[in-house]
């Protein structure tokens, strides 16, 4: 049964989309294939895994930034060719190149998370980050990544995919150099050819039907539920404990700003005490100073 219904399309919109309308989306495109008929296609994209934040994150870079997509990708064989043939020079150039990429992704990453304020935990961004060196050095992941598909990164989950298409280009094989031939020796005499007749054609045999790929069982896509349940339950824990570690730094801030103001009121307040005994003092001298003028001002009238 041909299904109306575009699965590629719809496993396309659910990684490309928004990471929060994964679950509805997928929800409603179960419905659509269950109201069109097509219960296998609806198992199918109901058994599709939610991304892990950090598997989203590299998706997002995959379908907005293809400049980036490429230079991973032609990295990624020149990495291959300079080790399999390359001198010490030309390895470490790589490796700078390496290390070049690797922080322009690392920006672009962040630049995707700001534009949906995402906090980035360091889980997340070392999640990012292996997915990427593993690409440079492993086929299957740069094949994984480039399907722009990922449910979970390197670290989470060695399969790497929601959903794997047959996309992508086999690395290139480097011929060995042939060795130059043995001059010593003198080549045998070649006899004349016969002709021969051809030989009958041999009917091509029968194509095997490629068997149908296993349905998702129910456990299955229970258990698939229950495993993005937890993790989006981890990823809460995780934004809140990078929420507390952030207002425990901001309220660090401002007790040390407190303390340090109080400590300055404590020296204006002990120098202004300083100050009042010595205006006391002034004032009694000048009482005494008083006085006696007024003394010496009578001692001279009773004169």
């Amino acid at each position: 049964m041909t299904s109306a219904i575009d699965e590629q399309a719809v496993v396309e919109q659910l990684y490309r989309g928004s990471r929060e309308d994964f679950l509805p989306t997928r929800t409603s495109r179960v419905r659509e294939a269950r109201a069109a008929g097509d219960r296998e296609l609806a198992t199918r994209i109901g058994a599709l895994r939610k991304p892990t934040v950090a598997a989203w994150l590299v998706n997002q870079v995959v379908w907005r930034y293809p400049d980036r997509l490429a230079e991973l990708t032609s990295l990624a064989e020149r990495l291959r060719a300079v080790h399999q043939h390359g001198d010490g020079e030309r390895i470490r150039a790589a490796g700078r190149e390496r290390q070049a990429l690797l922080r322009s992704l690392d920006a672009v990453v962040r630049e995707v998370a700001s534009e949906v304020g995402l906090r980035l935990g360091a889980d997340t961004v070392n999640q990012v980050t292996t997915t990427f060196q593993s690409a440079l050095v492993d086929p299957a992941a740069l094949r994984a990544v480039r399907s722009g598909r990922l449910a979970a990164t390197v670290e989470q989950d060695a399969d790497l995919l929601g959903l794997l298409p047959e996309m992508d280009t086999p690395p290139p094989v480097w011929p060995s150099r042939p060795s130059p031939p043995d001059r010593s020796v003198r080549p045998a005499p070649v006899p004349p050819t016969v002709q021969e007749a051809p030989p009958e054609p041999v009917p091509e045999p029968e194509p095997v039907p490629e068997p149908e790929p296993p349905q998702p069982s129910k456990e299955m896509i229970e258990a698939s539920q229950h495993e993005e349940e937890c993790a989006a339950a981890r990823e809460r824990a995780e934004q809140e404990l990078t929420a507390a570690q952030e207002h425990a730094a901001r309220t660090r801030e401002l007790a040390d700003e407190a303390r340090a103001r109080f400590n300055q009121a404590r020296e204006e307040h002990d120098a202004a005490l300083e100050a009042i005994v010595a205006a006391r003092a002034a004032l009694t001298a000048a009482d005494r100073e008083v006085r006696a003028a007024h003394q010496a001002v009578v001692a001279l009238r009773d004169r």
